[in-house]
């Protein structure tokens, strides 16, 4: 009986080994920056600590990537607050960690003299690991992101605080991978553990995928851990350098795995004067772009949600623009900021207003309450702009704020990462942007008819956007987004009696809205009631011209009717205020459409003593001549009361020809001329030139 028992103990501590050795199911308490339950969420994730003896760096890992992922969370969670019952050690144990091998800082003294607030907390372990040639160290580096203080907020924009003058490497970022280089190598010499014998994982997310793209970067360039023994996996990873090494192949160990609706990875920008980005290779998360809609709204995401919606207690919020958005923020910046210089000694410094926001934003202590959070960043919207964003969009509010939080939130990675296989979780497919300036109308729409987007008079319709379709209003132009992978429908027009010029531009963007590419400026040239139309998305990612078709009046009439196109119906009322060549000054408003409007004017001469009063009631029509210039025909009856020819009363018929310049919506600037004619004894016409401007 003893002999079996020895057995079956013996056999167990093989099964044991074996199944340390190969692939298992291991149950995970998860718990990070925000996630919502108090306590850890309990999450399946495969574990084989042979995938780090058997892989290649440079050849993309699913299962590493979710394991990456995952402790990439764990690190939001403090160590030092509870080291006994801590997700974060808990789940070293799990994976067969000793905890006389696990070390940690969470305890970071941000008025030290050199590192500042370049510092960040991190954990390091290792564990021996059975190969065909003799045990190997697994050393597993977590770097965690940007706590709740402002300290590390600072280190973030810190991209040459030292000399204000541009720079090939992020200041704040890269004195702080010093940092943590020096503390990994002293564990390593504590430990006695030679780099020859041992492989690496070194992971975080946000600022921890930035200090860890440039750890992995500085062991390399070394030479003592190579590129062959580091499996670096990075999430949300900022840019970190604007070196032309960062295209190096040397680097393909590092696999940066972003979401494209991620405002994040995509600073500091790559675009126009600012070159920045990140050292090895890119996978794309799946998003509403860049995949069949329909297999994401109603597959991908109920998966998704199996794990995020247990770690946030709500369903995944997505912006479904792909890199639309962070594309555009990149534009703008690098206008406003066309240098580093300009970032930090602009008079209206970007580096300056950013500190002033993190100093008020974020407490002096670390911590993670979200009502606070969600009640600061709903603070930022005025009470109107609220009721409008929660009347007129899926969500309101309450969505914006969870879409901003959902597009970098390190639950996103990991739940998608998890719920999805590597062919589901990515994807390569970018996308087109189309830049139209000028006055013109526009619709977008799907091939049921569905309108996703609209301009009048080239003013965006904000709350007509409905993706896939999406636009962006710029200084001069609109900016238009199409998914590669999808075909929208486009009617632009212009019912103006000269043909208008209307230019445009054409970019390609990869999937994470890298500019691959844009054409030269094209023009079109619609007129009257005829109209252009094209396909957008996949029909135009690879065009450098947009082939439109020209419809004539009777084919424009049922579209422009359908999408609302008839600019000249629109009613609105508009002040104006004008004066004459012969001192007379007009106050008074307009009431109605461009195609038919009522008038009413008050009239007085711009005297001392003005001797007379006058009231002008007409009726006029306005038609768009050129692009944002208007042609106005106006007729008035206009009653004048005379004071020194007691008190007479009498008419006067009046007409009005007159030019405006539209620069906004509401906004009229008019120059033309004033005719009264003299109807009492004889017939004359007395003209007057008339300067004006409705708002």
């Amino acid at each position: 009986m003893k002999s079996l028992q020895k057995v079956a103990f013996t056999f167990s501590l093989l099964l044991l080994n074996f199944s340390l050795s190969f692939a298992r199911t291991v149950t995970v308490p998860v718990h990070g920056l925000c996630v919502q339950t108090k306590e850890p969420v309990p999450l399946e994730i495969e574990w084989n600590e042979n995938w780090f003896l058997e892989g290649n760096p440079t050849v993309y890992n699913h299962n590493i990537a979710r394991i990456a992922a995952l402790f990439s969370e764990l690190s939001y969670v403090s160590v030092e607050k509870n080291p006994a019952s801590n997700p974060l050690i808990d789940t070293y144990r799990l994976l067969g960690f000793d905890e006389k091998n696990i070390e940690w800082n969470y305890i970071l003294d941000y008025a030290a003299p050199i590192s500042g607030n370049n510092q960040a907390a991190y954990s390091f372990a290792s564990k021996d690991i059975k190969s065909q040639d003799g045990t190997k160290k697994l050393i597993f580096v977590i770097l965690r992101g940007t706590p709740l203080n402002a300290n590390e907020w600072l280190s973030n924009i810190n991209v040459s605080d030292t000399t204000h003058k541009d720079t090939l490497i992020h200041e704040g970022f890269f004195n702080t991978a010093q940092n943590l280089h020096k503390s990994l190598i002293y564990y390593l010499l504590k430990n006695k553990i030679s780099p020859d014998e041992a492989v690496f994982m070194i992971t975080g997310h946000s600022r921890g995928a930035a200090l860890a793209n440039l750890l992995g970067v500085m062991l390399e360039n070394e030479g003592f851990i190579t590129g062959e023994r580091l499996f670096v996996y990075t999430f949300a990873s900022p840019n970190v350098s604007q070196e032309e090494k960062t295209r190096d192949e040397r680097y393909n160990f590092i696999w940066n795995i972003v979401n494209a609706e991620d405002i994040v990875p995509s600073v500091p920008p790559d675009c126009n004067n600012w070159k920045w980005k990140k050292f090895g290779q890119t996978k794309v998360l799946v998003n509403f772009w860049n995949s069949n809609p329909e297999t994401y709204t109603e597959d991908y995401i109920p998966r998704i949600n199996k794990s995020f919606s247990r770690l946030m207690l709500r369903e995944y919020s997505p912006f479904k623009t792909g890199p639309f958005l962070q594309i555009q923020i990149g534009r703008i910046m690098t206008s406003l900021y066309k240098t580093v210089e300009n970032y930090y000694e602009n008079a209206l410094s970007l580096r300056k207003l950013a500190e002033k926001i993190f100093l008020e934003t974020f407490p002096d202590d670390e911590k993670n309450e979200d009502e606070d959070n969600k009640k600061s960043v709903e603070s930022i919207f005025p009470k109107i702009v609220q009721r409008s964003l929660n009347k007129n969009t899926e969500g309101g509010v309450e969505g914006l704020v969870n879409s901003f939080v959902d597009m970098h939130a390190c639950e996103t990675y990991l739940s998608i990462l998890l719920n999805l296989n590597e062919n589901e979780a990515f994807s390569e497919i970018g996308s087109t942007q189309i830049l139209i300036k000028g006055s013109y109308d526009l619709a977008i729409y799907d091939d049921d008819g569905k309108m996703l987007a609209q301009v009048l008079d080239g003013s965006l319709k904000v709350y007509s956007i409905t993706p896939p379709a999406v636009a962006f209003p710029l200084l001069s132009k609109i900016a238009f987004g199409f998914p590669e992978n999808q075909n929208l429908n486009v009617v632009l027009l212009k019912n103006s009696i000269l043909p208008t010029v209307i230019p445009y531009e054409i970019e390609h963007y990869d999937a994470q809205g890298k500019l691959l590419g844009k054409s030269f400026k094209h023009n079109l040239f619609p007129q009257g009631r005829s109209s252009y139309t094209f396909k957008a998305g996949e029909a135009s990612f690879a065009i450098e011209k947009l082939e439109t078709t020209r419809l004539n009046q009777r084919e424009t009439k049922p579209l422009a009717k359908k999408y609302g196109l008839r600019e000249e119906l629109k009613f609105r009322i508009q002040p104006e205020l004008s004066f004459t060549g012969e001192r007379d000054f007009y106050f008074g408003f307009r009431n109605g459409s461009q195609f038919i409007f009522l008038n009413a004017l008050l009239s007085v001469p711009l005297k001392k003593e003005p001797d007379e009063l006058g009231l002008s009631v007409g009726v006029g029509h306005q038609h768009s001549l050129y692009g944002r210039i208007l042609l106005d025909a106006e007729i008035f009856n206009k009653i004048v009361w005379q004071k020194e020819e007691s008190k007479k009363i009498k008419d006067v018929p009046m007409a009005r020809l007159t030019l405006s310049y539209k620069p906004r919506r509401r906004l009229h600037f008019f120059a033309g001329c004033l005719f009264e004619f003299e109807l009492s004894e004889e017939f004359s016409v007395n003209p007057s030139l008339n300067f004006g401007v409705r708002f």
